[in-house]
Parts: C-alpha cells; structure tokens; sequence
C-alpha cells in the first residue's frame, strides 16, 4: 500500500483560497477546503454559447449529470472512510466530501434557471438518479465475503469518473475561444471553478481505492465501464436538452457537429477524452501526473466567484 509521500513525486502544494488568506499545506492532487461560491444567473441565456445551440446543451450535460454524481460519489466515498488510515488521506476526504457537495448545489441551481426558461430536466435526473442507484448504492442482499468487493468496484468507478472530471476541468480551464466568442461569463466561471477544484482534489478517490483494494485489473475494467456509460448517457442527456429546447426543432446531437465543435475549440475533441482511457490504465498512473495543483488554483484566487466565495 502506497502513501502520499510515494504516490506522488515533489513537495506538498501551499493552497491559497484567497491571496490575504493561506491554507495549510495538503499533498499533491488533494482538497484543502471547499468555496461556497454563488452566481446570478437571471441574466445568462438559454444559448449561453452565442448562436451555438448544440456546443451550449453538450456542455450543459454536466448540469444533468452532476448533482446526482456527485451525491452518490460522496456516499461512496463516505462508505469507506472508516477503513482509511492513512492521516493525510483521510483529512482530505472531509473537503473532498464538502466541495463535491458544493458542485452538486452549484449546478442544481443551473438546473432551475433552465426550468424557468421552459426546458425542464426533471424526467431525465430523476431516471439518471436511478441508474446511479443501482451501480453505486449498497447491496445489503449481497453475501458478506463480496460487500468489501463491491464497495472497492464502486471506488474504482468513480476514481475512473474523477479521470474525465479532471480532463474536462483542465480543458475549460485552458481553453480560451468560448470568452473569445462571448459566452456567457458566470457560466465560464462556473465551468472552470468546478474544473479547478476537480483538477485541484484529483488524486483523492484513486488513493482511496489505492489504499482499501489497490487492483489494478478493477481500475481497468472499472475504466472501460465508465467510458462506455459516461458515453451513452452523455449523448442521451444532450439528445434530451435539444429536443425539450423550446427554441428548437427537433435537433439532435451528431458527431458530426461535435467534430465541427472541437475544431473551433468550443468542445473538448473525442481525441483529447478518449486517449485519457489507455493514459489511466498504465500500471504506474497516478492521477497527480494530469496536471498541477499550483495550476488550478491560480484560477480560483482570480475567479470572481470563488476569489470572494466563503471558505470552509
């Protein structure tokens, strides 16, 4: 079993919420506290990406996906904390918990701006929520000798999620054309303070399974899963955001546009998160190798959101 020390090469990482306020110092890829950010939607369109209906609801996913997610990653996590011993990890799990808490509210107040705007997701998060249900929730019926499995498989999951999250967020945070081209501001702020902070507590969940199971066989297939369902549902959630938007037709996602998209830099391509797959299943990856924790947090201490958010 690995420690923080071994897993992950160079110096702890000073983590600063605010430039006047210095937190204490926390590993590589780990959590240090979690922003209460808010933001005023009342003025973001429904087309927050202008003219571009189909890049705005292929990213708006991650407001069908994630409050959901992100709930049950919290009681998946909080499932195995009793077992971590680890001191460094297990400080950083009630930040994780806490910020991944705080993802889930920020984008279920997205999900009631697209409400009053006359696109409903209700029907699609509440057969999501389900789903989550079944893959991630206990199975008590489950014979005692396999519980430990099952707990450790669900682990592997959403270390495998926590992957793309991280990909994604380093994708937002450097991508530079949807300001260019005027998307709406308060939803770039929320897009890259989420995607920093998952950049910033990347490690987390994959040290957790490191620490309670360690396979490598269960984080490959654990891989392989994710990347088949993340896909379906992705491409579901962004089929029914276009065919409830009251402003359109009967549109639906292709792959066509999504490669138009990527071209112009408005959407990660499927190059950039379908090679994360092969990169996560090498036997020496470890998450704190996607990118740096100094990086993401450069973003937070100038986001107007979380620059002046409450820290905790």
């Amino acid at each position: 079993m690995s420690t923080p020390a071994t897993r992950v090469a160079g110096a702890a990482v000073a983590t600063e919420a605010r430039p006047q306020q210095k937190a204490p110092a926390v590993p590589e890829g780990y959590p240090a506290a979690r922003r209460r950010v808010q933001f005023d939607w009342e003025s973001t369109p429904l087309h927050w990406v202008p003219d571009d209906a189909f890049s705005t609801h292929v990213m708006n996913v991650l407001h069908l996906l994630l409050p959901t997610g992100e709930r049950w990653f919290v009681e998946v996590v909080n499932k195995a904390t009793p077992q971590v011993r680890d001191p460094e990890l297990l400080a950083a799990i009630k930040p994780f918990v806490r910020q991944e808490a705080w993802h889930a509210y920020a984008h279920q107040e997205v999900l009631k701006h697209l409400a009053a705007q006359g696109l409903d997701a209700k029907p699609f998060t509440e057969r999501l929520d389900r789903y989550f249900r079944a893959v991630l929730s206990d199975h008590p019926r489950l014979p005692a000798f396999l519980q430990p499995w099952w707990l450790n498989r669900r682990l592997a999951v959403v270390a495998a999620i926590e992957h793309f999250t991280c990909v994604l967020g380093k994708w937002i945070l450097e991508n530079e054309e949807l300001e260019r081209i005027g998307a709406d501001a308060s939803m770039l702020d929320l897009l890259r303070w989420h995607g920093a902070e998952e950049v910033e507590h990347r490690a987390l969940v994959w040290d957790v399974h490191d620490e309670l199971s360690g396979s490598h066989l269960q984080r490959v297939t654990a891989m392989l899963e994710v990347a088949v369902m993340l896909s379906l549902r992705w491409y579901q959630a962004a089929r029914f955001l276009m065919l409830n938007d009251p402003t359109l037709h009967g549109e639906k996602p292709t792959l066509r546009r999504w490669l138009r998209a990527a071209r112009e830099k408005r959407l990660p391509s499927p190059g950039l998160l379908y090679g994360a797959v092969p990169r996560y299943m090498r036997r020496r990856h470890h998450p704190s190798q996607e990118a740096t924790t100094a990086w993401a947090l450069q973003y937070l201490r100038r986001s107007p959101a979380a620059s002046v958010a409450q820290i905790d």
